[in-house]
C-alpha cells in the first residue's frame, strides 16, 4: 500500500494580489509523488481565481477549501476570524505555506500546529519586507539573494532557514502568458504610473493628480494609471468614477484594482516606469526600461537599503514638467542599465532557473528534513 501523501496547506488570507505568489507552487506541486496540495481562500470569488489560475498552469484541479467564518467576526478582523474559525482544518496539516504574516499568530498559540512556510508576497525593498515577524516561520522562500542576505543581516533567518527560489509569479505568468497583446492601437510609448498604498510612502498625494492632469493634455504617450490595488480599495465612488473618467481619452487607460493590476499586465506593456517604492518596479525590470521615481518627501535616500531601486533612474522630489521628467529618463536610461541589471537578478534571483519547480523542491525538502529529525 502506497505511503500517504503529506498534506500542505496554501493558505490565502492576503486578497487576490497574493494568489500569483502562493498559488503556482500549488499548481507545480499538483503532481508531486508524496506531497498533496489543498488550497484554502476566504471566499468564493478568490476561489474561482485560484482554479482558473492553475487550470491555465496545465495542472490538475486541485482541492479548494473556503475558510468561512461569521461576518461580525470577519469585521473585526477579515485575515484572523477564517484562521481561528477553520482552526482544525489546518491543524490536518503537514504544514501550511502563506504569503502574509498576519497568520503567525497561529505560532503564538498554546496548541499544536504544523510548520509554517513564508513566500514574500514581492521582492520589494522597503522596511516592511523585512517584518519581525519573519523569524517566526519555520522556513521562508525568497525569490532572490538580496532578500536572502538581507534577511540573514537582521537576524530574521537563517542560512539554513532561508531559500532562494526565484520569481514564482515571473516564472508562473510567463508560462500563462507567452505572448501578451498590446494595450493601445498605435505603437506610441506607454508610460506606466504606479503609486503604492502607504499614504506615509506612496507618492500619490504630492504628484498624482498633477501626472493624470499632464497626461490627460498630451498625445505623444500612451499612459497607464495603475496604482497599487489597495491605494482606492476603500476609495468613496464619486472619487473613483472621477479618476476613471481619464480613461475615456483613447491614449489614457485607468485601472484602479482589477486582476490586471496583479498579473503584470502592465509592467510588461509599459515602456517608461513611474513609481515611488511598490515592488512592481522589479517586475517591470525583467525587461530593462526607463524608470522614474518620485519622493514623497526630501530626504537622504542613498545607500538606505529600503530605496536601492532608486538607483535605477532619476529620482525628483520636485517636478514642473513631468512630460520632460519621463523624456529625460529615456534619454539617459543607458546610465542606469547596468544597475538595472545587478539589482534585479538580485532582487529575482537567476532568470534561466525554474522558480516554480525550485520552490516545491524547497518545500519538500524542508519537510523531509523535519520528518528525519522527529
Amino acid at each position: 500500500m502506497p505511503e500517504a501523501k503529506q498534506k500542505v496547506g496554501f493558505v490565502l488570507l492576503g486578497g487576490i494580489h497574493h494568489i500569483l505568489h502562493l498559488i503556482p507552487p500549488a499548481a507545480e506541486m499538483a503532481n508531486h509523488p508524496s506531497l498533496k496540495p489543498i488550497i484554502f481562500t476566504r471566499t468564493q470569488e478568490e476561489a474561482v481565481y485560484c482554479q482558473d489560475i492553475i487550470q491555465k498552469l496545465g495542472a490538475a484541479k486541485l482541492q479548494i477549501q473556503i475558510l468561512k467564518a461569521p461576518k461580525l467576526s470577519t469585521k473585526i478582523s477579515d485575515k484572523l476570524a477564517p484562521i481561528f474559525w477553520n482552526i482544525g482544518k489546518l491543524q490536518k496539516m503537514d504544514a501550511l505555506v502563506v504569503a502574509e504574516r498576519t497568520s503567525t499568530i497561529l505560532k503564538k498559540l498554546p496548541f499544536s500546529l504544523p510548520s509554517m512556510i513564508h513566500i514574500p508576497h514581492g521582492a520589494g525593498d522597503r522596511a516592511k519586507s523585512y517584518d519581525k515577524r519573519i523569524r517566526l516561520f519555520d522556513h521562508v522562500i525568497v525569490a532572490g539573494p538580496k532578500d536572502k542576505n538581507r534577511m540573514v543581516d537582521l537576524d530574521l533567518v537563517t542560512e539554513e532557514s532561508c531559500s532562494v527560489s526565484g520569481y514564482v509569479k515571473a516564472a508562473a505568468l510567463k508560462r500563462i502568458y507567452p505572448n501578451r497583446d498590446p494595450l493601445f492601437s498605435d505603437d506610441k510609448p506607454v508610460v506606466l504610473y504606479n503609486p503604492h498604498f502607504d499614504k506615509k510612502l506612496s507618492s500619490w498625494w504630492k504628484f498624482g493628480p498633477k501626472i493624470l492632469e499632464s497626461f490627460s493634455k498630451q498625445s505623444e504617450f500612451n499612459f497607464i494609471f495603475a496604482p497599487h490595488i489597495r491605494l482606492f480599495s476603500n476609495a468613496p465612488n464619486q472619487t473613483r468614477s472621477e479618476l476613471e473618467a481619464f480613461g475615456r481619452a483613447d491614449n489614457i487607460l485607468i485601472d484602479l484594482g482589477s486582476e490586471s493590476s496583479t498579473d503584470m499586465t502592465y509592467t510588461c506593456a509599459a515602456d517608461v516606469y513611474i513609481g515611488d517604492v511598490s515592488s512592481q518596479v522589479y517586475e517591470f525590470l525583467i525587461s530593462l526600461k526607463p524608470c522614474l521615481f518620485l519622493a514623497y518627501k526630501e530626504f537622504t535616500w542613498r545607500n538606505n537599503p529600503d530605496y536601492a531601486h532608486w538607483q535605477y533612474g532619476p529620482v525628483e522630489s520636485h517636478t514642473s514638467d513631468i512630460l520632460q521628467s519621463v523624456k529625460s529618463s529615456i534619454d539617459t536610461h543607458p546610465a542606469f542599465k547596468s544597475t538595472q541589471i545587478a539589482g534585479r537578478d538580485q532582487a529575482l534571483g537567476d532568470p534561466k532557473q525554474d522558480a516554480l519547480a525550485n520552490c516545491v523542491a524547497h518545500i519538500s525538502n524542508f519537510l523531509k528534513k523535519l520528518n528525519h529529525n522527529t
